[in-house]
């Protein structure tokens, strides 16, 4: 596959991890949308983190009982998935800079979550020793 002004987007951004304007992690790149005209060739239109998508490139398993999880508590399938603008991004290097805020992302929202209700409450997440 020949890159397309240096990048190669299955190589050098999907899976890529992503930090937002003031360096703080926001998770991966699970899925990209493009926009087709006609005469053109497709661009790379928005980027796709957290929710439905991640669960769906892990399994259907986990696909389906996301998607049930979120629609029970939020009455929303597609709960927790961020779509970020191909436009925000900074730079594309060993990580990929988006000038946004990753406290204002809906993946953030499900993350934090799950630190706090389940991660947190594992003896030993915080690193203390026996």
């Amino acid at each position: 596959m020949d890159p397309i002004d240096g990048v190669q987007i299955v190589h050098d951004v999907l899976d890529a991890c992503l930090t937002d304007r003031k360096g703080r992690k926001v998770g991966r790149v699970d899925a990209l949308t493009l926009t087709v005209t006609d005469g053109a060739p497709p661009r790379v239109s928005t980027i796709l983190i957290g929710g439905q998508v991640r669960a769906g490139r892990i399994g259907n398993w986990l696909l389906r009982l996301r998607g049930a999880i979120s629609a029970m508590m939020h009455g929303d399938r597609d709960f927790g998935v961020s779509r970020v603008p191909f436009s925000a991004v900074r730079g594309i290097g060993d990580t990929i800079k988006l000038d946004v805020d990753a406290a204002e992302l809906p993946s953030g929202h499900l993350e934090r979550w799950l630190g706090e209700h389940i991660i947190d409450r594992i003896p030993g997440s915080h690193g203390e020793k026996k």
